[in-house]
């Protein structure tokens, strides 16, 4: 199981996530100070109350403190977070070694009241050298020092990620602290799918994963099907969801929200296997009726009647590829490339069987790019 659900404000959380687990899609569940609530309210349930349902269904639970979304632009959305009392000064603040002790300490014991394995906090990069790439050291440096066997975690724009040799340099500086392991994520300004990847931005975090991935298991947090070149360099788990949230990590989604509840629209957006992409309700209705035996076989069975249905669909598929393409190495490398290349032919054919444009280089293209300059560097 390779899948881990990131943390929904859907109060079906808990639900969900079981059922992919159960199904076997699924290993886990990654809580949210941003999207799970300490104490509860009267639409969602505690934190320790919703790890407890997620231990019960056979889910392996872990809270990521998501410090790093503090760092985007017109983050505002604080219904929850401060509840966690995950500092004792001014929100955001790490610019002193008492600063991040403080930090990492209430972090450390908020995982413990859930129960759940210690991951540190990290801080949004936009370049790995600089000075506030020397300040996510610092902060991982502090973590270590409370817990040497914490998870470490890694976060930055696309541009950090197509850092070229300073981004391996700040990585290596990174390993030389020896956690337990990794949590990666590229911070993107939009929150569209497809994501709008760039081929060297792939190309770095599949060189990162490759590196990290020798001395502990990686996940691509929010990483759904752009993180596939990910698990060929040897990530263990991608995150997903049934919404564009739990999908890619996106400064939009931690604006400041006027209504509660964690549902939408890509909860209506069907995953097709043969296409490595997603087609709207509308779009998978017209191939069906259009071409059934082609719809049949991209997507592997029906379109799910239901959000629900679809989500479940979507984790059963992406378990299944990634599944495929382990264990890593060149192998996996070949078993990729051949199925986003195929994948770009049947596009080909749905878009004329369906009268729709052709996705194919917005859900693969800069993906298939980044990892052939991974394959190159790997000698492959």
């Amino acid at each position: 199981m390779t899948v881990l659900i990131e943390d929904s404000a859907r109060n079906a959380l808990p639900a969900w996530a079981t059922a992919a687990v159960q199904a076997g899609s699924a290993r886990g569940v990654v809580l949210s100070p941003f999207t799970t609530p300490r104490l509860g309210t009267n639409y969602l349930p505690s934190g320790r109350d919703t790890a407890d349902r997620l231990r019960d269904g056979g889910a392996e639970v872990w809270f990521d403190p998501m410090t790093h979304a503090l760092q985007m632009p017109n983050v505002g959305d604080f219904r929850y977070y401060d509840d966690w009392n995950l500092w004792s000064g001014g929100r955001g603040v790490l610019n002193t070694s008492s600063d991040r002790q403080d930090h990492v300490s209430r972090i450390f014991g908020a995982q413990d009241a859930l129960d759940v394995p210690h991951l540190a906090p990290t801080i949004m990069l936009h370049s790995p050298q600089s000075a506030t790439s020397q300040r996510a050291l610092d902060l991982a440096e502090a973590a270590i020092a409370a817990d040497p066997t914490c998870r470490l975690a890694v976060a930055g724009t696309a541009a950090f990620w197509a850092g070229g040799t300073a981004l391996d340099a700040h990585v290596g500086a990174l390993a030389q602290l020896q956690p337990s392991g990794w949590f990666v994520v590229v911070v993107r300004s939009l929150a569209v799918l497809p994501v709008s990847a760039d081929a060297e931005e792939v190309h770095g975090l599949c060189r990162t994963v490759r590196s990290l991935s020798e001395d502990g298991p990686v996940h691509v947090s929010h990483g759904d099907l752009a993180g596939l070149p990910a698990i060929v360099a040897g990530a263990d788990s991608l995150g997903t969801g049934w919404d564009s949230r739990q999908r890619v990590c996106a400064y939009p989604n931690y604006e400041a929200r006027t209504t509660e509840g964690g549902g939408g629209q890509w909860s209506r957006q069907t995953t097709f296997r043969g296409l490595l992409s997603l087609l709207s309700g509308a779009d998978a209705a017209v191939l069906e009726a259009q071409d059934s035996a082609l719809s049949s076989r991209l997507l592997t069975g029906a379109v799910p009647p239901d959000a629900r249905e679809v989500f479940l669909h979507h984790a059963t598929v992406l378990s299944s590829v990634i599944s495929q393409l382990q264990p890593s190495g060149q192998v996996s490398y070949q078993m990729l490339r051949s199925l986003y290349q195929q994948a770009q032919a049947d596009w080909g054919l749905a878009s004329a069987a369906a009268g729709i444009v052709d996705r194919a280089p917005a859900w693969t293209g800069e993906l298939l790019a980044g990892l052939e300059r991974f394959a190159i560097t790997e000698g492959w």
